[in-house]
C-alpha cells in the first residue's frame, strides 16, 4: 500500500455519499506496500467511530477487479480471515475517483509484522491452506499474470538494470528453474488452484500471535499451491542474515499441513519453487523502483535482500 494519486476531503465525501458508512471524521495516507495507494478513514455514525481502508487500484484492469472483489467476498463467505470489499448503496463493490477504480475495506484489527516469531508462522502457514480449499469453490478463474513465462519474458529482455555477474546468475538460475518447470507441468499430484502469490509478513494483521486478517491478493492468479507456499516461505522465514530459519520454516510447513497435507511430488518440489519465488521476487523488485520513487508516501524494499538469499539457496 502507497499513496500514488491524492485525495482531499471534499473527495471522500463525495465518495462516502454512496455508502452508509457515517461521517468523514479523518483521513491518512498509508505507507506500506508498493502497488496501490490506500488511505484508512476514520468515520463516526450513530455516536459510533469506525475505520476502514479505501483503496485506489493504479494498475488492476476491471475485468481482474471484477474476477478479485467477487472471490475476497467468496472467501470470506468461507472463513478466511481477510477483509472483503463492502457493497455500496447500490450494491456495487467498487467505484470511481479520478478515473480509476477503488473499493472501502473494512480495518481490520492488528498491525503487520517485522520479524515474524514461530507461532505466527505456523498460523498464517495454516490460513494459506484455507485460502486454498476455499477458493476452489469459486468459478471464476484468473491467470497468474507473474508466473514463470512472465519472469522468462523478464530475465530474456535484457532490459534489467544489472551487473555483468547478476545477468549469469539470473540467467543460469532460470535455465535450471526451466527444466524444473518441465517436470512439474508432467506431474498430476502437483495441486494448482488459486494462489496469492504475495503473502509477505506486510500483508497480514496480528494482534499478538493471532491473526486478524491477510490482505492484497492483487498479485494472486491460478498457480502451483506449491509455489504460494514457497512464496511464504521465503517471504516469512528469512533471518537477517537473508536465509532461511528451518525452525519458522518447519512451523510455517506444520500449520499449512494441519489444513492440507502436501503430495510428495509438492514436498520434493519445494526447494526449486523456492528458488522459483526468490527470483521472481528479485526480477520484480528491480522493475518496481522508478514506480517507487513515485510515490508521495511508500515503503522500498531492497532487491538485493532477495539476491543474497538466492545465493545462500544455490
Amino acid at each position: 500500500m502507497s499513496v500514488y494519486t491524492q485525495l482531499q476531503s471534499r473527495d471522500f465525501e463525495s465518495i462516502l455519499s454512496q455508502y452508509n458508512l457515517g461521517q468523514l471524521v479523518a483521513f491518512e495516507g498509508i505507507a506500506a506496500g508498493i502497488e496501490n495507494t490506500n488511505y484508512k478513514l476514520t468515520l463516526k455514525k450513530a455516536g459510533q467511530t469506525q475505520f476502514y481502508f479505501l483503496t485506489i487500484f493504479e494498475h488492476l484492469k476491471q475485468s481482474e477487479l471484477d474476477f478479485f472483489m467477487p472471490l475476497l467476498s467468496h472467501l470470506q463467505h468461507h472463513d478466511c480471515l481477510l477483509a472483503a470489499p463492502i457493497e455500496s448503496i447500490h450494491g456495487e463493490l467498487t467505484f470511481t475517483i479520478k478515473q480509476k477504480d477503488a473499493a472501502i475495506f473494512y480495518c481490520l484489527a492488528g498491525d503487520t509484522l517485522h520479524q515474524p516469531n514461530k507461532k505466527q508462522c505456523q498460523v498464517v502457514g495454516r490460513q494459506l491452506a484455507k485460502i486454498h480449499l476455499a477458493a476452489q469453490g469459486f468459478k471464476q478463474s484468473h491467470d497468474n499474470s507473474r508466473g514463470f513465462y512472465w519472469l522468462q519474458r523478464q530475465v530474456t529482455s535484457e532490459q534489467l538494470q544489472l551487473s555483468a555477474a547478476d545477468r549469469q546468475l539470473m540467467h543460469r538460475e532460470l535455465a535450471h528453474l526451466q527444466g524444473c518447470w518441465q517436470r512439474w507441468g508432467q506431474d498430476p499430484t502437483l495441486a494448482k488452484g488459486f494462489i496469492h502469490a504475495d503473502l509477505f509478513p506486510d500483508n497480514s494483521l496480528f494482534v499478538d500471535d493471532t491473526l486478524s486478517g491477510i490482505i492484497d491478493f492483487y498479485a494472486g492468479g491460478s498457480d502451483y499451491w506449491a509455489y504460494d507456499l514457497a512464496i511464504c516461505l521465503m517471504a516469512w522465514c528469512q533471518n537477517d542474515k537473508q536465509q532461511i530459519d528451518h525452525t519458522l520454516k518447519a512451523a510455517l510447513l506444520q500449520g499449512y499441513q494441519a489444513e492440507r497435507t502436501l503430495s510428495a511430488a509438492e514436498t520434493r518440489a519445494l526447494p526449486d519453487f523456492l528458488r522459483l519465488a526468490v527470483l521472481r521476487f528479485w526480477v520484480s523488485r528491480l522493475l518496481v523502483q522508478d514506480q517507487q520513487q513515485q510515490a508521495s508516501l511508500t515503503t522500498f524494499k531492497d532487491p538485493a535482500q532477495m539476491k543474497a538469499l538466492l545465493l545462500s539457496l544455490r
